[in-house]
């Protein structure tokens, strides 16, 4: 059996032992010779951030194994071709032909050798899989006693079309899309139900990445399909040499690579540092470069030092307060706007985020393409004595939850939730803060037994566009669902973010979005709290560092400057 012959299996025995393991420890130094360390941590990591969980932080580690058909480039409206060479889109905007590159070689991996290059077939499948379409699967033959008969056979077959995507699921891309075809092995038509200027961005998303078709049916052959999301084989300038469970990833320079060879020959991704140990290892010299720092300890970092330099980006995210609309007090607008006034959105700021953030005012953040186009920027002035009126003699008592996960959008979800309460209590409103795992909140979600008056929360894009920044959170499709926690459905909402997707003109479809905007600000289901921006530190010897917006880097770029003479 396949399986027999994966040197993840047997790493992964050791699951038990290493969820124990306390601290940080060193990274072998025979895995780290002739490469560069990049210390992250475990959290949110995914080998394909199709199934991990919309709006949680993505690891730095797909973006270098996969690729996707289009990039985004320079904080741009438009994509670049990838994967695919060029585009064209039919008259009526529901048609889209994409041709697709030739000469890309997939991973040689020690679980799967391939036997043809990158086509159509591998589009196909990867788009339907996330559609939900049962093609994406190998036919079952009824007549085949080795599997049509087999019940084990079957029971996997089916649990494998309930794999959830939810990033696609968020923004509905099943309602979008009505079909793709290949018109030859390095052509496809992708039909659409309506023309969607939201598509191309979400298929150039950080979750759009494109497997293999071949190996997703040998997989399936050894009734292993599951192996898909844990042992990645795809195109991008490196593969996977081994994974120890939340310690590291070792990558490999993929020598068959159709882009610009990779420069560095070795990656080693180190999972097993928090944010207040990355620091430590960094000035220890166990890693080149330390992703997300602890931001208290940012000030550690002295200007001018020649040993390293810190790189920061604009975040295309969402720090927020939701408030719950199946609560009837939660329906009242001037409760939700003397909340809001209640809040001291600077001291978070200061405090949570040590100023490494910008007060937000807006839902679409700066950083989108989208942002401020001929609208005015809310001011959601603090002013506590206004507040102070609306509640007197009411004599409030309000539950918050708060998903207790540390994200880039929030580095302490608990600390912010302390300041929120104590601002509440000064205005007469008595908070009981409940920290939730998510886990928790899809199980409370599932039972409909989820109480919350407010939520404590945040949002992290995949791309710049706002459809998939706003839509998952906020639309009518989304209500009692994971993604939009306030239960908010306004339709002239869903209207305005339809109009925006069939606008062809780019400054229209920013008219609609801010339209769209506006009208959540005035109604205000939800109070934005803060944008948090992307950090990193590397040692002065790595060049070739450029942080996106969604906080990955490509490793394909990076260099060690030549040793002064």
């Amino acid at each position: 059996m396949l399986r027999r012959h994966l040197l993840f299996s047997c790493l992964l025995l050791n699951l038990g032992l290493l969820s124990q393991v306390q601290g940080a420890p060193r990274v072998p130094e025979s895995l780290t010779e002739n490469g560069l360390i990049y210390c992250a941590n475990a959290s949110g990591f995914s080998f394909n951030p199709q199934t991990a969980d919309a709006g949680t932080s993505m690891n730095v580690v797909t973006e270098q194994i996969y690729n996707k058909l289009f990039e985004i480039k320079n904080h741009s409206a438009t994509v670049t071709p990838s994967l695919a060479q060029s585009y064209s889109i039919s008259a009526d905007g529901k048609e889209i032909f994409i041709n697709l590159r030739k000469g890309v070689k997939f991973h040689h991996t020690p679980w799967f050798t391939p036997t043809r290059d990158f086509n159509a077939e591998d589009v196909i499948f990867s788009i339907n899989r996330v559609l939900g379409h049962d093609t994406y699967l190998p036919v079952l033959n009824q007549d085949n006693p080795v599997n049509g008969k087999n019940p084990q056979y079957r029971i996997f077959h089916e649990q494998a079309k309930k794999v959830r995507f939810p990033y696609f699921d968020s923004i509905r891309l099943n309602q979008k899309i009505k079909s793709i075809t290949a018109l030859n092995p390095y052509r496809i038509k992708i039909e659409l139900f309506e023309p969607d200027s939201s598509i191309l961005s979400h298929l150039a998303s950080q979750y759009a990445i494109i497997f293999s078709q071949e190996y997703a049916y040998q997989l399936s052959a050894d009734d292993n399909l599951t192996q898909l999301d844990t042992h990645p084989v795809g195109t991008g300038p490196y593969q996977v040499q081994d994974y120890v469970y939340n310690q590291y990833v070792r990558l490999l320079r993929h020598e068959n690579y159709w882009n610009k060879e990779a420069k560095i020959k070795q990656i080693l991704v180190d999972l097993s540092t928090e944010r207040t140990a990355r620091l430590i290892k960094f000035f220890n010299n166990e890693c080149q470069i330390a992703a997300y720092p602890e931001v208290s300890q940012l000030g550690l970092l002295r200007n001018n030092d020649e040993r390293y330099y810190l790189q920061s980006a604009e975040g295309m995210n969402l720090s927020y307060l939701a408030f719950n609309f199946n609560k009837p007090l939660m329906q009242d607008t001037q409760i939700r706007q003397a909340i809001s006034q209640s809040i001291n959105r600077a001291r978070i700021v200061r405090n949570v985020y040590h100023n490494t953030a910008t007060v937000a005012n807006n839902i679409i953040p700066n950083v989108s393409w989208a942002s401020n186009i001929n609208t005015p920027e809310f001011d959601f002035d603090y002013a506590p004595k206004q507040a102070q009126k609306v509640f007197a003699d009411k004599n409030l008592q309000l539950t918050m939850w708060v998903l207790n996960e540390e994200q880039m959008y929030n580095p302490s979800p608990i600390k912010m939730a302390e300041l929120i309460k104590w601002d509440l209590a000064q205005v007469g409103v008595e908070v009981n803060v409940r920290p939730v795992t998510r886990t928790f909140l899809l199980s409370s979600q599932n039972r409909k037994t989820e109480d919350y008056d407010m939520i404590l929360t945040g949002w992290l894009a995949g791309n710049l566009d706002p459809d998939g920044f706003m839509r998952p959170i906020l639309s009518c499709e989304t209500k009692d669902e994971i993604t939009n926690l306030s239960n908010w459905c306004n339709p002239q909402f869903n209207e305005l973010m339809d109009s925006a997707l069939t606008a062809t003109q780019l400054r229209e479809r920013a008219k609609n979005y801010n339209l769209a905007q506006d009208l959540v600000l005035t109604e205000l289901p939800i109070v934005p709290i803060a944008n948090a921006k992307r950090f990193l530190v590397a040692n002065n010897k790595v060049k070739g560092v450029q942080m996106t917006p969604f906080g990955s880097i490509n490793f394909s770029t990076l260099y060690f400057a030549k040793e002064k003479k």
